[in-house]
C-alpha cells in the first residue's frame, strides 16, 4: 500500500475484568496470550505507523499493561468505563485527517490483506469513518481522528462511550460514514461469532481448531484456513441436503430439512421499553444457547386510530392511562435498535425484527435487520406484506390468525420477490393450551404450499416446543421474560431462563437420538451383546465322537460363542473331545 502523509494508528482496546470471561486478555490460547495473537496480527500489517494498547488505569489493569509495554507497544491508561476517551488519548499527537484503526483484545485472526483491502476503499471513498456492516471481528473499524474527537464531544451516554464509535453510527454526523458489506472481501459473517473470544466455549472451540489446523505453530493459522475448518465441521453436523428436501439461509445460517432446529428467542416487548432490560434478556438467550433474539417495532401513528389511541388501559399490564400512551412507551427507536443489534451481535446472536407498517420496514432497513418476521395478525395486510417483499430479506410469516386462504393470498404477496418465504404455525393465544397448538398443520402446510414451517409456540411450558422440533420445524420461537411475574401481557406465556435451556438442549438431545434412520447394529451394544446375547451351550455331556444334532443344544448367555444362526456350522460334525454339560459350543471341538 502507497504511504502518503496521512498516518495509520491502530489502538487495540483491552482488559481484564471482562464479564463474559474475566482476565480474558492475558488467557493462554493454545498456549499464546489472547493479547499476543492480537498484537502479533497487528504487527504484520506494514502499513501502520505505530501501535498503541488503550487500557483503564484500573489495577486489574495493570499486569495487562506491563505485558504490552514487555512486547515492545506503547500503553495509554483512562477511565475504566469511558473507553472512548482512552481512545482520544491514544491519538493526542495526531492531526485530524490521520486514521486510528479500531482492534479489540478478544479476535485473534484480524486479517491482513482483507484490514488492507478495507482500507484502501476508505481511501477511495474519502471516508471518515468505514466499519464493516455488523462490525466485523476480522477486519477493524477505521476512524479519522477528527470524527473520533467528534464522537467523544458529542457522546450522550455510557453507551455511546464504552463502544467508542457507535455515535458515528447512529445518526447523521456531517462526517462521511461508509459501510461495507458483511461479505466484503469474501468474509464468511456466519462464522464471524464463532471466530472471537468471548465466553469459554468459545474459547474451548477456538483451541479445537487450532489444535487441528496448526498443532506446531499459531503463527501460521490463517483465516481462510478457519472457515475450511468450520465448513467440514458443519457439514459433518449438517450433512447436504438429499433429494426432497428444503433448505433455506437465514443471515447467513443455512436452516431446513436436516438442520439443527434454529432457536428464536422472542424478546418481542418483554424489554417493557427499557434498554438495558432488553441487554439482560439478549445475555440470556446466549447463555442458554439460542440462534437468535427478536424483537418488534411500530409506528403508533400507522398503529392505531386516534379513538384506540385515547382509549383508556389501565390494569396490572398497563404502561400507560391510554392504550396509544401504552404503546409509546414500549416503542423503542431507531438509535435503540442499533444499539440492540449491535450488543446481540457480540454475542453471537442473529438479531431481527418484526416490523408492523411500513415506516418500521423502512426503519429496520436502515439498521441492517436481516430477517423479517411477519406477525399474525398482519398475514392480511397485503399493503405491508408487498412492502417487505421489496426488500428481498428471507421471511417467516406466522399464521396464528389465518386460514389456508389468508395463507395463500400472503404468500401471492411475494410472488415475483427474491424474498426466501416460510410459515410457523401459531395459535394467537397468550399463554396457548396445548390442545390448540394443532402440530400437524405444520406439514398440512408443508404440503399444501411447498415452503418450510416453522413453530412459533405459546405454550408456558417445554413440551410442545421440542416435539415441534422433533416433527420438524425448522425453526422454534419462543418467547422470553426475565420473569413471568413481570407486567406485560407477553411476559405469562414466556420461558423463563432454565425453561430456555431447557428448551435447548432438549432440541439437541432429541436431534442427536433421532439418528439417521438406518436400522443397522450399533458398535455401542457389543459389551451388552457379549454379556446378555445366547451362545451355543452343550445341553449335556458330549463324548467324543458324537455326532452333533439341536437335542444335543440350548442357548445361554453370554453371547460370546456361536449364535443360533451359526449352528450348522457344527451340525452334523462330530466331536473331537469330550464337552462337559453347560459348556459354550465352539466349532474348533468337531471335524
Amino acid at each position: 500500500m502507497n504511504k502518503s502523509s496521512v498516518k495509520y494508528r491502530a489502538v487495540v482496546q483491552a482488559r481484564m475484568l471482562s464479564e463474559r470471561l474475566r482476565g480474558k486478555s492475558l488467557m493462554a490460547v493454545s498456549g499464546v496470550p489472547l493479547l499476543a495473537w492480537v498484537l502479533d496480527r497487528v504487527k504484520r500489517m506494514q502499513f501502520l505507523d505505530s501501535i498503541v494498547v488503550a487500557t483503564s488505569d484500573a489495577p486489574s489493569d495493570e499486569p495487562l499493561a506491563q505485558f504490552a509495554a514487555s512486547l515492545g507497544v506503547e500503553v495509554v491508561r483512562g477511565d475504566k468505563e469511558d473507553v472512548l476517551s482512552r481512545f482520544v488519548a491514544a491519538a493526542s499527537d495526531l492531526d485530524e485527517s490521520d486514521v486510528i484503526l479500531r482492534f479489540t483484545a478478544d479476535n485473534p485472526l484480524y486479517d491482513v490483506h482483507r484490514t488492507e483491502a478495507a482500507l484502501k476503499a476508505m481511501e477511495e471513498s474519502n471516508a471518515d469513518y468505514m466499519h464493516i456492516d455488523g462490525l466485523s471481528h476480522m477486519i477493524p473499524e477505521f476512524v479519522r481522528t477528527a470524527a473520533l474527537r467528534f464522537a467523544a464531544k458529542n457522546a450522550e451516554n455510557s453507551f455511546q462511550r464504552e463502544h467508542v464509535t457507535f455515535l458515528l453510527r447512529q445518526k447523521p454526523t456531517g462526517f462521511n460514514v461508509k459501510a461495507l458489506p458483511a461479505d466484503f472481501a469474501e468474509l464468511r459473517p456466519e462464522y464471524d461469532g464463532r471466530l472471537t473470544i468471548d465466553r469459554p466455549d468459545q474459547l474451548e472451540a477456538f483451541e479445537s481448531m487450532v489444535a487441528d489446523i496448526a498443532p506446531n505453530d499459531v503463527s501460521e493459522l490463517e483465516l481462510n484456513d478457519c472457515y475450511r475448518w468450520l465448513d467440514e465441521k458443519d457439514s459433518q453436523s449438517v450433512p447436504n441436503a438429499l433429494p426432497g428436501q428444503k433448505r433455506m439461509r437465514l443471515a447467513g445460517r443455512e436452516v431446513g430439512d436436516g438442520c439443527p432446529c434454529f432457536v428464536i428467542a422472542e424478546i418481542g416487548q418483554n424489554h417493557n421499553g427499557q434498554v438495558n432490560l432488553g441487554k439482560r434478556l439478549i445475555d440470556m438467550a446466549a447463555r442458554c444457547g439460542a440462534d437468535a433474539v427478536k424483537f418488534q417495532k411500530r409506528d403508533i401513528s400507522w398503529e392505531l386510530t386516534e379513538e384506540a389511541y385515547n382509549k383508556p388501559y389501565e390494569g396490572p399490564n398497563s404502561f400507560g392511562a391510554t392504550y396509544g400512551i401504552h404503546r409509546e412507551f414500549l416503542e423503542l427507536d431507531e438509535s435503540q435498535h442499533r444499539e440492540l443489534k449491535e450488543y446481540a451481535q457480540s454475542l453471537g446472536l442473529i438479531y431481527f425484527c418484526t416490523p408492523c407498517d411500513p415506516p418500521s420496514v423502512d426503519l429496520l432497513e436502515r439498521i441492517g435487520n436481516p430477517i423479517y418476521k411477519v406477525a399474525s395478525r398482519d398475514i392480511t395486510n397485503i399493503p405491508l406484506l408487498r412492502h417487505i417483499a421489496r426488500t428481498g430479506k428471507p421471511v417467516i410469516i406466522s399464521t396464528g390468525m389465518a386460514g389456508m386462504d389468508d395463507i395463500r393470498e400472503a404468500l401471492e404477496a411475494f410472488e415475483g420477490s427474491r424474498c426466501h418465504v416460510s410459515l410457523m404455525q401459531c395459535v394467537s393465544q397468550y399463554p396457548a393450551e396445548p390442545k390448540n397448538v394443532n402440530l400437524l398443520a405444520m406439514e398440512t402446510m408443508r404440503q399444501e404450499f411447498d415452503v418450510l414451517v416453522a413453530l412459533s409456540d405459546h405454550t408456558p411450558g417445554v413440551i410442545t416446543g421440542v416435539a415441534g422440533a422433533v416433527m420438524g420445524a425448522f425453526a422454534l420461537e419462543k418467547h422470553i421474560t426475565l420473569s413471568r411475574a413481570m407486567p406485560g401481557t407477553d411476559h405469562a406465556a414466556a420461558l423463563e431462563e432454565e425453561g430456555l435451556k431447557r428448551v435447548v438442549n432438549y432440541i439437541k438431545t432429541c436431534r442427536e437420538a433421532l439418528g439417521d434412520g438406518t436400522k443397522v447394529f450399533n458398535p455401542v451394544a457389543q459389551s451388552a451383546k457379549d454379556k446378555l446375547a445366547r451362545s451355543l451351550v452343550s445341553a449335556n455331556k458330549i463324548e467324543v465322537g458324537t455326532e452333533l444334532r439341536e437335542e444335543h443344544l440350548v442357548l445361554k448367555s453370554p453371547g460370546t460363542g456361536l449364535a443360533w444362526s451359526q449352528r450348522e456350522t457344527v451340525l452334523g460334525k462330530k466331536s473331537k473331545v469330550e464337552i462337559p454339560a453347560g459348556t459354550l459350543i465352539s466349532a474348533s471341538d468337531f471335524e
